[in-house]
C-alpha cells in the first residue's frame, strides 16, 4: 500500500493546532462530508448533475425540511450552488474539485472498508 502515496506537503501555509484558526477552518471543511445526508446530497448531485430538491428528497427518502436544511448548509458553505426558476430550486456541485473529494473519498474507502468498519473510533462519531 505504500507505493501509492504521493509524496508532496500538504497544507504547508496552515498552522497547525487545535486553536488554530486556519485548522478550525479545514476541520470546518471536512465536517461538510461527515454528515450521511449531506454527503449523500453531493453524491446524487455528482452522479446526476442538477436536481430539484422534491428530486433530492424522494431520492433519500428524508423528510423535506431535512433535505432543505442541508442544502442550505452545503450552499451556504460553497459545496452546492442553487438556480432559481419560478418556484423551482435546482442544486447542483459548485465546484469539480468537490467532486475530486469524493472522488478520493471512494477510492480510500473501497482500498480500506474492512479496516474502517472494524474501526471502534470512527464508529462513535457515526
Amino acid at each position: 500500500m505504500q507505493e501509492n502515496i504521493v509524496k508532496f506537503e500538504p497544507l504547508t501555509g496552515v498552522i497547525v493546532g487545535r486553536e488554530s484558526e486556519e485548522m478550525c477552518a479545514l476541520a470546518r471543511l471536512f465536517n461538510g462530508f461527515a454528515n450521511s445526508t449531506r454527503l449523500s446530497i453531493l453524491l446524487l448531485l455528482s452522479q446526476r448533475g442538477e436536481m430539484k430538491v422534491g428530486e433530492l428528497v424522494h431520492e433519500l427518502e428524508a423528510p423535506q425540511p431535512r433535505v432543505s436544511d442541508h442544502l442550505r448548509c452545503l450552499s451556504s458553505c460553497g459545496y452546492v450552488q442553487v438556480r432559481r426558476e419560478g418556484r423551482n430550486a435546482y442544486y447542483s456541485v459548485s465546484d469539480d474539485r468537490i467532486l475530486t473529494i469524493l472522488s478520493l473519498g471512494e477510492e480510500l474507502l473501497r482500498d480500506n472498508q474492512d479496516r474502517l468498519l472494524a474501526c471502534e473510533t470512527i464508529k462513535k462519531d457515526c
